[in-house]
């Protein structure tokens, strides 16, 4: 039987309970770093939205041809058929057979990862990573509130779209070595959160003149001063009650009362 090292999955849907995924882990070193992004990829690309409006298409379709661009200058002339071909697949619940297929999958099928823990030396190499959808947005997914209480609970201000994943890693750039995350380890005393909440205020250039100005409001749409502090946790500022409560529905999942 293979080595496996574990993952946890934070399913979007708040009735579906967190997960340990069992993967098997490839004995060379190339197999082993992309095994994750595949997995989670063929897991992404079967996800979709609500993405009905007229609005939501355009942003997807603009996201696309972004994307197209990065991947390949040389088909942007192509990229208007590339979108065309797949808005057509995505209201007729069909897949696309003709040209470019290979190009509409890619565009579907991206996995991002967001470090809640760089590699560094300080912490010996063991980064701990996010793996998102990265046209979450795009395709109107649903906000997954447990995914982006972590991840805001870690210093990262987002606001996660669709399934998530946690993973850990050790690399040094000399070697690579998937290690074990398990879901023991989701929870707002855990000490690998404790790390990513120093390292983020550490690495973080705006720490101090925040400290000097004043603190920015915690709900991630806002860019606004924040001056009203939570009562409960004594931890995160407002600018408004508005703010406050619109974004309660994330906050309370790490409000420890003081």
């Amino acid at each position: 039987m293979p080595k496996q090292f574990t993952i946890v999955y934070i399913p979007a849907e708040e009735g579906t309970e967190l997960q340990e995924w069992h993967l098997d882990l490839p004995q060379d070193v190339d197999g082993q770093i992309a095994c994750l992004t595949e997995r989670l990829r063929a897991h992404f690309k079967g996800k979709t939205g609500a993405a009905s409006t007229d609005e939501q298409k355009d942003a997807f379709r603009q996201q696309i041809i972004k994307q197209v661009w990065r991947t390949s200058p040389v088909v942007l002339n192509h990229a208007t058929d590339i979108v065309n071909v797949y808005m057509y697949c995505s209201n007729h619940t069909i897949h696309p057979t003709q040209r470019n297929v290979t190009v509409v999958v890619q565009m579907e099928s991206l996995v991002d990862s967001i470090p809640l823990i760089l590699n560094t030396p300080a912490v010996k190499y063991v980064g701990v990573n996010l793996y998102v959808d990265d046209k979450g947005t795009a395709k109107n997914l649903p906000v997954n509130l447990r995914a982006s209480a972590i991840a805001q609970a870690c210093g990262k201000m987002l606001e996660v779209r669709g399934d998530a994943f946690i993973a850990r890693l050790f690399d040094n750039d000399d070697a690579f070595v998937r290690l074990d995350f398990t879901l023991s380890e989701i929870n707002a005393d855990a000490e690998w959160i404790k790390i990513a909440q120093r390292q983020s205020s550490g690495n973080s250039q705006s720490a101090s003149s925040a400290a000097a100005s004043g603190r920015q409001c915690a709900s991630p749409s806002c860019s606004s001063k924040g001056v009203h502090r939570c009562s409960r946790c004594q931890a995160e500022y407002y600018c408004s009650q508005v703010c406050q409560k619109s974004h309660w529905r994330v906050h309370k999942l790490t409000c420890v009362k003081k």
